[in-house]
């Protein structure tokens, strides 16, 4: 069961960075040493987050042999140049030694990553964590959008502010103004995003107004989100991340230490979901994330990977998933099957420093 009309995805990276927060994915499938996870893989950042959480195998799986090709040169990366090594071969410095870094570990790599970034070294030389089609959008933004609003002495402004109730003054005396809110929402339109930063296929189950939906979570990111502490927001207004040790966990010093230490329990499986679900014996795994995943499929076609998971999960799995904006959450038919935790999701949520979501979703095998 592959998702119709994203086909042509498999041949780019989408997704240079993963864009759901691993905090709440970390605090939802509280994951240990006694857990096998399946993981959509998409840039491998959340995937990684639950291998440092001490997983005893983590499965990436994903129809893009271009992400796969991202993630496993991430996890060579840590495992072979260290934590240094590894962010300047991201792009975090500007050292400009990206390229010998490359191949430096080119030879540790599948023949499949190898052949796909010897052929696309251009992104390594340009900086990998903005090498996806959304980062370029979000790119696009910064440098000739967000300008006609705010200086860049304002958006300095705002993240020196010390605390939320400080933000929410900010936010409705320098910032909320007409020209923000018309030009946020002409940029984060359907039709723009579905041009430029994803895909006309994402959209495919969306009922609604999308643009006057991402205006009021913006607002929510930037006046009631601590944003000393939000480095998604800090990537898309600045194009960086503020403290390296406070980004995606495998970027820490810790978490790159820990993540080459972990790479022996981390594989990759180029496949759609419900195909490889198919394969897998009963009770392969204990934890499963989905990412955003089930929104681009029918209800039907949700259900059955839903069917397909409770096949291959334990007793007692944690399943989580995000809704950006489909919602899409256990059928009443599985019900004796699958339960949901939605007041726990919801908490989860209001927490979420990617803040573009609508909805969580946690739910467990009975």
């Amino acid at each position: 069961m592959s998702v119709d009309g994203l086909e042509p995805l498999k041949e780019r990276v989408s997704y240079a960075q993963c864009w759901e927060d691993p905090a709440v994915l970390r605090a939802a499938l509280q994951v240990g040493p006694e857990d096998d996870v399946l993981s959509v893989c998409s840039a491998g950042d959340n995937s990684f987050a639950l291998a440092l959480d001490g997983a005893r195998s983590v499965t990436c799986v994903d129809l893009s042999g271009p992400q796969l090709a991202l993630a496993e040169l991430k996890l060579i990366a840590a495992r072979e140049l260290g934590p240094q090594g590894m962010r300047s071969l991201l792009g975090l410095d500007a050292f400009g030694r990206r390229i010998w870094f490359y191949h430096s570990l080119r030879g540790a790599l599948s023949s499949r990553a190898r052949d796909w970034w010897d052929a696309h070294e251009v992104h390594i030389r340009l900086g990998l964590l903005q090498s996806g089609r959304f980062e370029g959008y979000l790119d696009t933004f910064r440098r000739r959008v967000l300008p006609l609003v705010h200086g860049k002495d304002t958006i300095t402004d705002f993240f020196a502010l010390p605390d939320v109730a400080a933000q929410r003054q900010f936010f409705d005396e320098r910032w909320n103004r007409r020209r923000w809110r018309a030009l946020f929402q002409l940029f984060f339109s359907e039709r723009l995003m579905a041009a430029m930063g994803r895909s006309p296929a994402h959209f495919r189950y969306v009922d609604g107004p999308v643009s006057s939906v991402f205006l009021q979570r913006a607002e929510h990111a930037l006046a009631e989100l601590p944003a000393s502490e939000n480095y998604f927001l800090q990537w898309m207004l600045t194009g960086r991340f503020h403290d390296l040790e406070a980004a995606h966990p495998y970027l820490s010093t810790s978490g790159a230490t820990a993540l080459a230490e972990a790479a022996p329990r981390i594989r990759f499986v180029e496949d759609d979901l419900a195909s490889f679900l198919e394969t897998c014996e009963p009770g392969s795994f204990s934890a499963f994330n989905y990412s955003n995943l089930p929104e681009y499929l029918s209800e039907e076609a949700h259900q059955r990977i839903l069917e397909l998971t409770l096949r291959a999960a334990r007793p007692g799995a944690r399943i989580a998933y995000w809704n950006l904006l489909v919602p899409r959450f256990r059928p009443e038919s599985l019900s004796d099957r699958l339960e949901r935790h939605p007041d726990r999701a919801a908490t989860l949520l209001a927490t979420d420093r990617a803040w573009v979501y609508g909805g969580f979703q946690l739910e467990t095998a009975r």
